[in-house]
């Protein structure tokens, strides 16, 4: 569903960014910004800048920026349209496009209220004599009252009809429970519960809303199949794109830069419980390519822990070549035979767990223990067999460098030569190094080429001077606009970034009388755009807590001095590398024996060129 422009406005507008921002970072009033560390990258001096007036933040050390939906990209790991819908909740927005659209929005809202609904009335039930049982077995397990908190764990009631009739006292239909499986459909039509007597495990979605339940037997009598029982796939659940406990998790597994993955509720729970917080659940399911996804959302490195005697947990493993293939990074902790990782941090605690997990195994050292416990290493054959898979798996991982590491980590431990291994490698990779691959005939490259390159490259950067300019474009453009453009045209502008945030913001300047940086960043498509419009539109030097007192007094000299100076590099920089290409040119014409006459004037006429621009300097010192 397309989300329509006047919506998205809608949405930015109501949304103060250094309200917003201010939950998750410490703000303090700077000049006419707002400074704070940044929560993006590590730093002990603040450099990330929130701006009240443009509605927009940017960081001067890592460079990120933006308006409020963009902030919330960066910080829930959002894609676009989802950050948009997080933002449109909290304000009490409808974003529907169509009458149908809106519709269906709304029918996903009573999905998500649905499954609201369940999980306050199964957590409420552990107060009641019934669900007494139930919170005994949570304290049995160890889980204190502020864990079972925490995860919102809870009881569904024994009667057949027990959810049906707390629903219809709240105005839940069964329509919208059924929907999210939590009532089942008789012959005749009725409904009746289909969670009963059981545990309750509440699954989150990563933005924390209750979007479908586990459910574990605790009773010995209970005659439905299965230790666990899970709701169905539904419009709002579709399990290969879940992990259990990311949304309680995602901040430690931010922090940390790594998250822990475990099979079960429980043994997440408990571990989350020590102390361990950056880990998530596959709840017994391989791995998908979703679910890697949106892991990477938050961190490159990933951590198996491994019980051996799971098949859960072998299942997941599986999914290492999937994970190295979306250049991630993975480790595997192998636990001691007959534990799981609830069992074991129970036993010994998180400070042991802890250790456990930073002595992981690569995952050439977990499969190579792993083929010499199936006696792959008996015989030359099976030797083979085992190094070729390891090759295989390195095959996946996206990164050359790394898999030149990964094979002399092979080629040592298997006293092998590692020219072999890449022979192996070409079979299932075209990420091999050159060295290694049959030699390619060189192209023949003209004598001037190389520079023109170098030029090319250069094209695409943004030039200080350019940043100069639009920074004061962005500052002053009524005044700016007409003082710069006034003495630079703008084809002098080099990089062809710097020349489009330009000339944005002339069309702004000319078609609304004034230039919004928020909006020219909103509307632009490319992200290289989009990241020049966040960093040009601030000020770095206006951080200085003494801007009020000297910023505002001298800010037209600034302004000016600083568009200047800027013009001159500028104008500098082109006739400077006009004059490098008019002696080149020169220079084979000589070779040649050709008049080089006209090209000698060219010269002149450029170092006269370079001159105006010093004098102009001058006369503008003169005023």
């Amino acid at each position: 569903m397309r989300i329509p422009e006047e919506k998205i406005e809608e949405v930015r507008n109501a949304i103060d960014i250094v309200e917003y921002v201010g939950r998750f970072v410490k703000l303090k009033k700077r000049g006419k910004n707002y400074l704070g560390v940044c929560p993006f990258h590590n730093e002990k001096t603040p450099s990330f800048n929130v701006s009240a007036d443009k509605q927009m933040y940017y960081c001067f050390g890592c460079h990120r920026g933006g308006d409020v939906i963009k902030f919330v990209m960066e910080w829930e790991k959002l894609a676009y349209p989802e950050a948009i819908e997080l933002l449109a909740e909290r304000s009490g927005i409808q974003i529907g496009h169509t009458d149908r659209d809106a519709g269906e929005s709304n029918e996903i809202e009573q999905l998500y209220n649905a499954c609201r609904f369940a999980g306050r009335y199964y957590y409420a039930n552990l107060q009641h004599a019934e669900g007494k049982f139930a919170l005994d077995y949570f304290h049995a397990r160890g889980f204190t009252d502020k864990t079972i908190t925490t995860f919102g764990l809870g009881y569904s009631m024994r009667a057949w009809e027990a959810l049906l009739a707390k629903a219809k006292e709240e105005g839940i239909t069964p329509d919208h429970l059924a929907k999210v499986g939590l009532l089942r459909t008789r012959d005749d039509g009725s409904h009746y519960d289909a969670f009963r007597g059981r545990t309750m495990f509440p699954i989150f979605s990563a933005t924390g809303k209750v979007i479908a339940f586990g459910a574990r037997k605790i009773y010995d009598d209970d005659t439905v199949p299965g230790k666990y029982i899970n709701s169905p796939e539904t419009v709002i659940y579709k399990k290969s794109k879940v992990l259990y406990g990311l949304s309680q998790s995602k901040e430690a597994i931010r922090e940390s830069d790594a998250v822990i993955l475990v099979e079960g509720y429980a043994d997440l729970i408990s571990v989350y419980q020590a102390g361990v917080k950056n880990i998530v659940a596959s709840s017994g399911t391989a791995l998908t390519d979703e679910q890697i996804k949106l892991l990477a959302r938050y961190t490159k490195n990933v951590i198996f822990v491994y019980d051996a005697d799971s098949a859960g947990s072998a299942a997941m493993v599986r999914g290492i070549d999937l994970i190295l293939e979306q250049n991630l990074d993975v480790r595997i902790v192998p636990l001691p035979a007959g534990e799981d990782p609830d069992s074991y941090v129970k036993a010994n605690g998180g400070d042991a767990f802890r250790t456990l997990v930073s002595n992981a195994q690569s995952f050439i050292e977990f499969k190579a223990s792993t083929f010499k416990r199936e006696g792959k290493f008996d015989s030359p054959e099976g030797r083979a067999e085992a190094v070729r898979a390891l090759v295989q798996t390195i095959a996946k991982v996206a990164d050359p460098l790394k898999q030149s590491f990964f094979i002399r980590d092979v080629a040592e431990k298997f006293k092998l030569y590692e020219s072999s291994l890449y022979t192996e490698l070409e079979k299932y990779s075209k990420k091999v190094p050159e060295k290694f691959r049959a030699p390619m005939p060189v192209p023949v490259v003209p004598s001037e080429a190389p520079g023109a390159r170098m030029e090319v490259s250069q094209m695409q950067e943004l030039m200080t001077e350019e940043k100069e300019l639009l920074n004061a474009l962005f500052e002053d453009p009524e005044t700016m606009v007409h003082f710069i453009f006034g003495q630079i045209q703008m084809d002098e502008f080099i990089s062809t970034v710097g020349k489009e945030v330009a000339l944005r913001i002339i069309e702004a300047h000319e078609h609304e009388g004034r230039v919004d940086a928020r909006a020219l960043h909103a509307a632009a498509k490319d992200e290289t755009i989009r990241t020049t419009i966040a960093d040009c539109s601030f000020n770095r030097y206006q951080l200085s807590a003494k801007w009020d007192t000297i910023g505002h007094r001298s800010s037209d000299t600034r302004l000016y001095e600083q568009a200047l100076g800027a013009i001159k590099s500028l104008k500098r920089r082109n006739i400077d590398t006009a004059i490098a290409a008019n002696r080149r040119t020169m220079k084979d014409a000589q070779l040649q024996g050709l008049d080089v006459l006209s090209l000698l004037q060219r010269e002149n006429e450029l170092y006269r060129q370079k001159q105006v621009v010093e004098e102009m300097q001058l006369v503008i010192e003169k005023k």
